[in-house]
């Protein structure tokens, strides 16, 4: 019959829990009996101390009723007396039967004797009572009775003294030879406790070791060596283990002969795509260390992926503002609460040059993020090209923004009929002209407010403010016009929120910008609804404009805050607006020292975040 590991282990156990089981009962006995014994001893005991107090009681009685009589002569007290010879001679008796004591049969036969000779002495005061008179029966009394009667009492007193001092002895003998029993029960189970021990992990070690071997092949196996094999000793489940392990270790090693060659060409394939990109890419595990490094990101940041491969991210690229954007990405936690790009400068030798980062999580198929892709692009053209047309943008806007003035004064004039009456067709197309004029103005307004942010040109009035009070503000100019669209406008910012610093008006712009463009683009059948979130996260302050809108394109959400980019309605028209609302929001935001990101699914709204430094 085959002897398994779980029959040799309970084997064993069962073998201790036997020996214990026994020995506590064994214990268990001996305190029973001791306890029985010494109950008994202190019951016996007991009652010869009980005896003795009685008797002294019937004494002490008979000796009053003796006096009584002596004074009186009355029969009352003679029968008293008799009462209690009969009490004496009861108690006497229950003394006799439980002797217990060495000296107390002859301490009761002493007591015997005294009394009989106390009877007659009673018997015989009463014949001088009656023949002498009372002065005759009280010098009888006090020379022959009394005396008597003292030593009775103290040779009762000794049977009592005798019997405690016994119970005490029993006692404390008993006492002694319970912790005896204590110690020696204790002791036993230490041995026996101690014994099993060792006999379990001596049989527990002649059990692990095999899988302790087992486990050894294992992480060799784990490391890419298949020419594992384990020695099979015996027939319980460890040596089918050890063959199953050895039938797995041979497939395992000829199906990586099989796929080696395979596997290697399609790496080289991989790598060589990797290679071949022109933006730079740098692929990091999950604790940020580098595992990939293509040439032009070598380029990018003048360093060698056998240089750097397998340090830190930090250690490798001394960048913390990409670091940051980095640790985000991979925290799955936080997803909604970054944007996953970001612009970024470096400068070599001199030369300036710009990048933009795109960061995506590397997700198992249970959407655990194992580490992190980053394509860093070269944007330098792009800024250059942005560069001239902001300023020509700049300069035009100055030199339109003068003519327009006139226009409009022009128009105004016209229409107040200040040179002359105008008929209706004329004061139509006045408006017209002076609704348009008003649009460019706005539009030359704009463009000279984003040109003055780029430059640095605008002043910023930094101070500590309360986030909710910024929000309340933007949120209250638009109270009349949600309630013409049937929109509900919700602020959800707690009172303990830590304090911001920030320009109380520039960003109140940028919240009233946010929230116009949401109230073009949600429902107006009673369920539209813009939500505005503040909550404090990673040492800032994120701001949530949310609103349940049409969305935005995936395409458009890292265009949207360029200068002129408008998302179109769902009928396919433009919503009025410039196209600078969102450019300015990010530069103001930037001034901040913040970011501005989009997150947005078509048919279920948009979700624009800000973020503000947190401080005094």
């Amino acid at each position: 019959m085959k002897k398994g590991i779980k029959f040799k282990i309970l084997g064993v156990f069962i073998l201790i829990f036997i020996v214990l089981i026994v020995n506590s009962i064994g214990a268990i006995t001996n305190f029973y009996r001791l306890s029985n014994s010494i109950e008994n001893i202190m019951e016996s005991n007991y009652k010869s101390i009980v005896a003795a107090q009685n008797m002294i009681v019937a004494l002490e009685r008979q000796d009053s009723a003796e006096l009584a009589y002596m004074f009186s002569t009355d029969q009352v007290a003679a029968n008293h007396f008799r009462d209690n010879e009969i009490e004496f001679l009861k108690w006497l008796s229950r003394a006799e039967d439980n002797i217990t004591e060495p000296k107390e049969k002859e301490t009761l036969q002493k007591i015997h004797k005294l009394y009989i000779q106390y009877i007659d002495k009673f018997s015989y005061l009463i014949d001088i009572q009656k023949n002498q008179g009372t002065n005759e029966s009280r010098v009888y009394y006090y020379n022959e009775i009394l005396p008597l009667f003292e030593q009775s009492k103290k040779v009762c007193r000794d049977l009592q003294n005798l019997n405690q001092e016994g119970m005490i002895i029993r006692k404390d003998t008993a006492h002694d030879i319970s912790i005896k029993a204590s110690y020696s029960t204790l002791l036993v189970a230490t041995i026996t406790i101690f014994i099993g021990f060792l006999l379990a992990f001596y049989l527990t070690n002649k059990i692990v070791e095999p899988i302790y071997n087992l486990i050894e092949k294992i992480k060799k196996v784990a490391e890419g060596d298949y020419q594992q094999q384990l020695d099979i000793v015996g027939n319980d489940e460890i040596a089918q283990l050890a063959q199953e392990f050895n039938v797995m270790a041979q497939k395992l090693q000829n199906f990586d002969k099989l796929n080696v060659k395979k596997l290697m060409k399609e790496k080289q394939k991989s790598e060589a795509i990797v290679e071949s990109i022109s933006e730079g890419i740098i692929v990091t595990d999950e604790e940020h260390r580098l595992i990939l490094v293509n040439k032009s990101a070598e380029r990018i940041f003048n360093i060698r992926e056998k240089d750097v491969l397998h340090k830190h991210f930090l250690e490798a690229i001394k960048r913390e503002d990409m670091f940051v954007i980095v640790d985000k990405v991979k925290k799955r936690s936080d997803r909604d609460e970054y944007k996953k790009y970001t612009d970024i400068t470096i400068e070599m030798e001199g030369v300036k040059k710009y990048y933009r980062m795109n960061i995506m999580p590397i997700q198992t198929r249970d959407e655990d993020n194992i580490g992190v892709v980053t394509l860093i692009q070269d944007i330098t053209k792009l800024k250059e090209v942005d560069q001239i047309k902001s300023e020509f943008v700049s300069t035009v806007s100055h030199e339109f923004r003068t003519p327009l003035t006139s226009i409009s004064m022009g128009v105004g004039l016209l229409l107040d009929q200040v040179v002359g009456e105008i008929n209706d067709d004329q004061k139509e197309l006045l408006e017209a002209v002076k609704e348009d004029g008003e649009r460019l103005k706005n539009l030359v307004s704009d463009l000279l407010d984003l040109s003055r942010i780029e430059s640095g040109k605008i002043q910023m009035d930094f101070d500590s403010y309360n986030i909710k009070d910024i929000i309340m503000h933007a949120a209250d100019s638009f109270k009349i016009q949600a309630q013409n669209k049937n929109v509900n406008i919700v602020v959800d910012a707690r009172e303990y929120l830590s304090k911001v610093k920030a320009d109380f008006n520039k960003i109140s712009w940028v919240l009233t910008n946010l929230i116009g463009n949401a109230l073009r683009y949600v429902p107006r059948d009673g369920t539209g609804r813009i939500e505005i979130i503040a909550k404090e996260t990673a040492n800032k302050m994120l701001i949530c404009v949310v609103d349940n809108g049409q969305g935005i394109p995936e395409e458009y959400q890292q265009r949207i805050f360029e200068k002129f980019i408008q998302v179109k309605s769902n009928n396919g028209e433009n919503t009025g607006g410039t196209g600078l609302g969102l450019a300015i929001s990010k530069e103001i935001v930037n001034a901040h020292g913040g970011e501005i990101w989009v997150k947005s699914k078509i048919g279920e709204g948009s979700t624009f975040y800000f973020t503000l430094s947190i401080g005094i």
